[in-house]
């Protein structure tokens, strides 16, 4: 059980960029609580920190300085094995680019998770679920050359979910769709947050989609701003 029902938790999150002449302060002093079944949104103009954030959280960067804690377990002295472990069991990813292998169907893009983790059950059947889930069992033999940009975004939420992660990190997971289907995949996610419980951690440049979560943060320049 998280402490104070915290699924995320960072306290004096810094980190720095550096060259041999120069130093860019890409996040200072973040302290940031994210309870078990929130949805929140992360706004702020590019190159403010938020992506950095993200990737922090999702543990495919490394603070500089300051701790992080996810489903209340500290990380830092977790081995490279250790984390790629917690991000496969914890964390699903959504990106604005999709990120769908070209040479690979719908159902083998949504299958390609479960072969890096020790998954019990059938790995197509899990598969299978998570396109349903997503309203595209009809289309498991598509390539993503077939997809529209909706239906692709559709394919890779459920390649996020389909490890049962309790964490969804989503960056831009509309700025490549136009209004209507972004706001499909807006009602996904709100249905995965509300139905299934997943903590949703959203980074937009969308006011009106950010107004439906329950928070949102506002970056500048690498600080979290009221």
């Amino acid at each position: 059980m998280e402490s104070n029902n915290n699924i995320i938790s960072l306290k004096g999150i810094n980190k720095v960029y550096r060259t041999k002449t120069v130093e860019t302060q890409a996040l200072e002093d973040i302290n940031l609580d994210v309870a078990d079944g929130e949805i929140i949104s992360i706004m702020g103009p590019s190159g403010c920190g938020k992506s950095t954030l993200l990737n922090i959280i999702g543990l495919l960067d490394t603070p500089t300085s300051g701790t992080i804690e996810l489903c209340g377990q500290p990380v830092e002295r977790l081995s490279d094995k250790q984390l790629a472990a917690m991000r496969n069991k914890t964390l699903g990813f959504v990106f604005q680019s999709f990120h769908l292998i070209s040479s690979l169907n719908v159902l083998d893009n949504v299958m390609l998770p479960l072969m890096y983790g020790h998954h019990s059950g059938d790995r197509k059947a899990l598969a299978r679920e998570a396109l349903e889930k997503v309203g595209l069992s009809n289309r498991i033999h598509h390539m993503p050359s077939q997809l529209s940009g909706g239906q692709a975004q559709r394919v890779a939420i459920a390649r996020a979910i389909v490890g049962d992660p309790k964490i969804i990190l989503a960056d831009e997971p509309c700025g490549n769709l136009d209004s209507r289907m972004g706001a499909e995949i807006m009602s996904l996610l709100h249905s995965l947050n509300r139905d299934d419980h997943r903590t949703i951690v959203m980074v937009t440049h969308n006011e009106e989609q950010a107004r439906d979560t329950d928070r949102i943060l506002h970056f500048f320049d690498g600080r979290q701003v009221l």
